[in-house]
């Protein structure tokens, strides 16, 4: 193990969820799928941004109870291969995980008690009363993920230069940028040029040869 890395940094969508992404996986579950289409059909288009685009989407989700978030989850969600694994490799080597994403911090909590990570940061996506309301009280868009990292640095006392992030999209560019090592897996085009280490996998494992 590389002795100065102590912190690894997951992103979730694209990278540790493979079949959906968290935002359509709770849309799906309120029958809300086919006007879902219809938004990221204009996000393709770039008549709207991905963060626009989730504000608007957060609409489908009104009314869904939150019970059916972990209810649906086992049947729905397809991880990549071998998360568990990795991850406790990584903590035998005296390094923390942590789970860091744009996406609804709902889905995230599951994913982040399902592998043990040691921390969770999602977009906080509002629930009264176990039912989504429709709204999204803080986006984590890229500047909030990475201050999402930062603010756990500061906890612990780890220097951010001391993670290695591993994600695949555009939220992940201001992770990358402040990382001692990042690492793209089965990453977007936006991507290119701007990590360290390029995987295309279903396996998470792959990662261990650069970071072990």
């Amino acid at each position: 193990m590389e002795k100065n890395f102590r912190l690894v940094c997951f992103d979730m969508d694209g990278t540790l969820i493979r079949n959906t992404d968290s935002v359509k996986y709770l849309c799906g579950i309120n029958d809300g799928l086919e006007e879902l289409l219809k938004i990221e059909t204009r996000e393709e288009k770039r008549e709207i941004s991905w963060i626009e685009a989730d504000y608007i989407k957060v609409k489908l989700m009104k009314g869904l109870n939150i019970e059916k978030v972990s209810s649906c989850f086992k049947d729905r969600i397809q991880f990549i291969e071998n998360i568990d694994h990795v991850i406790q490799y990584i903590k035998d080597q005296g390094m923390k995980c942590i789970l860091v994403t744009a996406g609804p911090v709902q889905v995230a909590r599951i994913v982040g008690e399902m592998f043990g990570f040691d921390a969770v940061y999602g977009s906080n996506y509002e629930v009264q009363e176990n039912i989504f309301t429709g709204r999204i009280i803080e986006h984590l868009g890229e500047e909030a993920k990475l201050k999402s990292l930062e603010l756990y640095c500061s906890e612990v006392g780890i220097d951010i230069r001391k993670t290695i992030a591993i994600g695949d999209g555009e939220s992940d560019i201001g992770v990358f940028s402040k990382c001692g090592k990042s690492i793209a897996i089965n990453y977007s085009d936006c991507l290119v040029g701007k990590a360290d280490v390029y995987l295309r996998t279903d396996d998470l494992g792959d990662v261990l040869k650069y970071i072990g």
